[in-house]
């Protein structure tokens, strides 16, 4: 498995101009996805974040 570092403030930036306001992100484990979902909720206010297994799955709230 490869090492994929992402620039969420990209991921932010696109979930700002998506159409429905969602975005559902494969992370490499169900760990890696609640750790970074604790990560972004500390960063940005406007985003209702939850996993589902390896999935992270943002919201504009």
């Amino acid at each position: 498995m490869s090492q994929h570092r992402r620039d969420w403030t990209h991921v932010i930036e696109k979930l700002n101009r998506s159409r429905d306001g969602f975005l559902r992100i494969r992370m490499g484990s169900p760990g890696s996805a609640q750790v970074t979902r604790c990560r972004l909720l500390e960063q940005w206010d406007n985003v209702e974040i939850w996993t589902d297994g390896p999935f992270l799955n943002l919201q504009l709230v």
